[in-house]
This record gives structure tokens, C-alpha cells and sequence, in this order.
């Protein structure tokens, strides 16, 4: 029997698969542990580019309402997946390497955080965003209104988060939700042909951008432009680069 995660490491890409496909791969209390351990294995943490999909048809339903109808205390079950994925979430986060989210089917929930945790996040025309919280009478999780908010304004992550609406893929695209439409059967070349890219960047580079993105809309210009600076010196201290710099424009390298 296999277990809810599964992990292909390759070219220095680790791909974690969400792997409960008879359940749209929604998020049950085990799946978030695993995710959890997952995130701390060294060899995900020395990763030069992540990569995460969904098993079968869905990319991931949310959670998963069926174990939440078993619980005897609903509000201290939530609160123990949470720990877990959002304990996952964080640790993901920390990587230096850049992580890639290829999405099918219905992104629902918790999972439409997921997604949308991804630096880069290729979906296919026929993929639906839906938060389902309002429906239920629950609020995000999963840094849900956190990314979404970031990525789309206050206006529009309102609109998607309290009304509920399914928001479709050219939509999403339109509203800088997501990177790239990709047909259905190109998807998952797609992903895994973004991800060895990323895996051949130099990682400090990776991570520092990463940061410095994340970093721009929480501090003034001048700050920023300070960090900036400061970075770029230290990141032209690295071999990679200087070696990079000193073959611009030649045969030795390529300008991607």
C-alpha cells in the first residue's frame, strides 16, 4: 500500500506527489504528517528546485471533509492537521530552491493555498480554483488568504474567498493567479522540464531572489534598494557567477 506522499528525487529536483487520488488527494491528519516529514529530509532541504503534483485527475479537494466527520472534537482535529501542513508550509518555504506546482483538475481549500505556495504554478485549461471555506462555514488555512491576497488584492481575494466562487483557469491566469495555461497532456513534461531548468540556477541566486521577492512589499524602497545592493555584492563573490559574468556573450553559456 502506498502512503499519501510520494517522492522521485532526480537532476536535483525532488517531486512530491500528493497521493490520495480515491480522494482528490484531499488532506487528511496522515497526509500532513508526511508532508511534514518530507520537508525536513535533508535531501529535500539540499534540493536545487522542487516540484509538487497531484495524483490522478485532481490536483487537491481541500480538506478532507470525510475524516473531519469522524472526529469527536472537530476544532481540536483542525488544529492538529494544521500544525502539520502549515509546520510543512514553513519548512518548504525555508528551501533555498524554488518550488514549481503543476495543477489539474480541482483546486479547492487548503489545496488552493498549496498552489498557490508555488513560485510557479502551471495549470491546464480545464483547471477550477474554489476556496469552499464560505461554504462551510470555516475560514483558511493553509496561508490560503495569505498567498491569494499577495498574488491577486484585497478586492479580489475577497471576491474568491467570501463569496466562493469558481474561478477558472483563464481567469486565474488574468489575475496573476497563476504562471502558465498548458494543455492537459503537456502538463507534466511542462513541470518537469521548468524544474530541471531551475536546477541548474546557482542556488544562492535561487534563494536570495526568492527572498528579496518575498521582502518587497513589507519595507520601504529605501530599505529594499539597500538589500538589493548588499546581495548583489555577495552574490558576485560566488565562482558560479563570476564565471557566468566573464562568459556572457560567448558559446559557454546559456542566456536563461
Amino acid at each position: 500500500m502506498t502512503g499519501p506522499i510520494q517522492v522521485r528525487r532526480f537532476d536535483g529536483v525532488t517531486h512530491i506527489e500528493l497521493h490520495r487520488p480515491h480522494r482528490r488527494n484531499a488532506i487528511d491528519l496522515e497526509l500532513a504528517r508526511e508532508l511534514l516529514r518530507v520537508a525536513l529530509d535533508p535531501a529535500t532541504r539540499s534540493s536545487r528546485a522542487l516540484l509538487l503534483t497531484g495524483a490522478g485527475g485532481h490536483f487537491c479537494a481541500g480538506g478532507d471533509l470525510k475524516s473531519f466527520q469522524t472526529q469527536r472534537s472537530l476544532p481540536e482535529h483542525l488544529l492538529e492537521v494544521t500544525a502539520y501542513l502549515h509546520a510543512a508550509m514553513l519548512r518548504l518555504r525555508d528551501v533555498a530552491a524554488p518550488l514549481v506546482v503543476a495543477a489539474r483538475g480541482h483546486i479547492a481549500g487548503a489545496g488552493l493555498g498549496l498552489a498557490c505556495f508555488g513560485d510557479v504554478l502551471l495549470v491546464t485549461p480545464e483547471t477550477t480554483f474554489r476556496s469552499g471555506y464560505a461554504a462551510l462555514g470555516l475560514t483558511p488555512d493553509a496561508a490560503t488568504s495569505h498567498v491569494v491576497t499577495r498574488l491577486i488584492g484585497p478586492r479580489r481575494a475577497a471576491r474568491l474567498l467570501l463569496l466562493g466562487e469558481v474561478i477558472t483557469a483563464q481567469q486565474a491566469l488574468d489575475w496573476g493567479l497563476c504562471t502558465e495555461l498548458v494543455a492537459d497532456a503537456d502538463l507534466d513534461e511542462r513541470a518537469v522540464e521548468l524544474a530541471r531548468t531551475l536546477a541548474t540556477k546557482p542556488p544562492f541566486m535561487l534563494g536570495e531572489t526568492r527572498r528579496l521577492i518575498a521582502a518587497a512589499t513589507t519595507r520601504s524602497l529605501a530599505e529594499h534598494l539597500d538589500d538589493e545592493a548588499g546581495t548583489l555584492a555577495r552574490a558576485a563573490a560566488f565562482p558560479e557567477a563570476a564565471a557566468r559574468v566573464a562568459a556572457f556573450g560567448t558559446h559557454r553559456i546559456r542566456h536563461t
